[in-house]
């Protein structure tokens, strides 16, 4: 049982350079061995609130934290923005496209995005999991990882990456926070 070529694209129609990375498991079946990909950022904090009540407001907040303008929702789980990305003194509006994956109720939530301007395309997968500490408390988890393929500009923009993500997730926590107490 083989994989056709477009059986092995990223997100948003992008081929994939390992398309012909297959191999067979000891039960005989094929098995995909996909690109490595880098972390670019963890956060992880507790919130006073039970995990329903953090997954209730886990979207919500998301989206408020988020420097999205001209937002155009397209389905149930995808969305097209304008990201303004602050480098230094200038802002950079990005043509953001963004799709709900890994959805799994209440205990985790993934949104893959896209950013785009001109040639450059830096795509990343922003996963957020959520675990009960006890009955009033939650833990959650945040990770973005980079998704699709390496590019050099995705190399030299990647503390900025880093950063975006970090102060998204800090955010977040923040705000998660103020509405639990």
């Amino acid at each position: 049982m083989g994989f056709s070529n477009s059986d092995w694209r990223y997100a948003y129609g992008l081929p994939c350079f390992w398309a012909d990375s297959r191999a067979k498991c000891c039960s005989g079946r094929t098995m995909v061995i996909g690109p490595p990909r880098r972390t670019i950022a963890q956060r992880q904090f507790v919130v006073g609130a039970s995990q329903r009540r953090v997954w209730s407001l886990l979207a919500a907040v998301i989206f408020q934290q988020l420097p999205l303008e001209k937002v155009d929702i397209v389905g149930l789980d995808s969305f097209n923005a304008v990201l303004k990305w602050r480098i230094g003194f200038i802002s950079f509006p990005f043509h953001v496209e963004g799709k709900l994956v890994d959805v799994s109720r209440p205990s985790s939530y993934g949104c893959v995005i896209l950013v785009k301007r001109g040639p450059m395309r830096l795509g990343v997968k922003v996963a957020i999991t959520l675990r009960t500490v006890d009955e009033s408390k939650a833990e959650v988890f945040c990770t973005a990882i980079e998704e699709g393929k390496r590019t050099i500009m995705g190399w030299v923009l990647r503390g900025q990456q880093r950063n975006f993500a970090l102060n998204m997730f800090d955010s977040i926590g923040v705000r998660l926070q103020q509405l639990c107490s």
